[in-house]
């Protein structure tokens, strides 16, 4: 799978929110969308998949990523909500100058644009499973752009309210177009293979504030 960002669109294509945050940490992103510092624990994409996909009424036998033996582990994931079927979980890892943070089908993090941007700069972009697609881009704590982009040419939000430099035609897909617009105007590159590796990941009981 290539490098760059637009593999994300491929390997989230039931629905993901990718945001990214110039000059803090994974972990200092996590925190900014509620995360307490103490339950951010390292886990790989597979663990979180699991986690996804264990039924209501699963038992924790079924996580094959967990050592039940490991009671201290198993303690410290069920206090982080982990164990108790969160609604969202975030991994969020880093690239020189930048932290990212990854959602399957959730979109936490366009909730939380001002505190992600609070004395920085902030990008998301959100797509559903049903295919609603939304950018965003927030700076010094305030959002200066949250719309659903359409392709020139067509009727879309005023100049104000529109993220500078992004534009796309009806040959792309506007999630996979902002992905590319990322990697160009910010020279953002994630190798896929390092996101499957653990990195600080944190549960959230609700999707949104």
């Amino acid at each position: 799978m290539e490098n760059g960002l637009r593999w994300i669109a491929d390997a989230y294509d039931v629905g993901y929110t990718f945001t990214l945050c110039e000059g803090i940490t994974p972990q200092e992103l996590l925190v900014r969308m509620g995360a307490e510092p103490s339950h951010i624990h390292e886990l790989t994409d597979h663990a979180v998949a699991e986690l996804h996909c264990r039924p209501e009424d699963g038992h924790l036998s079924d996580l094959e990523f967990l050592d039940r033996e490991d009671e201290d582990l198993v303690a410290r994931l069920e206090e982080a909500g982990f164990l108790s079927h969160p609604q969202v979980i975030v991994r969020a890892g880093a690239v020189p100058g930048w932290a990212y943070a990854i959602e399957s089908f959730s979109s936490r993090a366009t909730n939380y644009l001002v505190p992600l941007s609070r004395g920085t700069r902030a990008y998301t972009v959100f797509r559903s499973g049903a295919g609603m697609q939304q950018v965003g881009y927030a700076r010094a704590g305030e959002v200066v752009a949250y719309y659903e982009p359409r392709a020139s040419g067509h009727d879309h939000a005023t100049p104000e309210a529109e993220i500078p430099g992004f534009t796309y035609t009806a040959d792309e897909l506007p999630d996979i177009a902002f992905l590319r617009f990322l990697e160009q105007e910010l020279g953002i590159c994630i190798a896929w293979e390092e996101t499957l590796t653990p990195l600080p990941t944190a549960a959230f009981t609700q999707a949104h504030p």
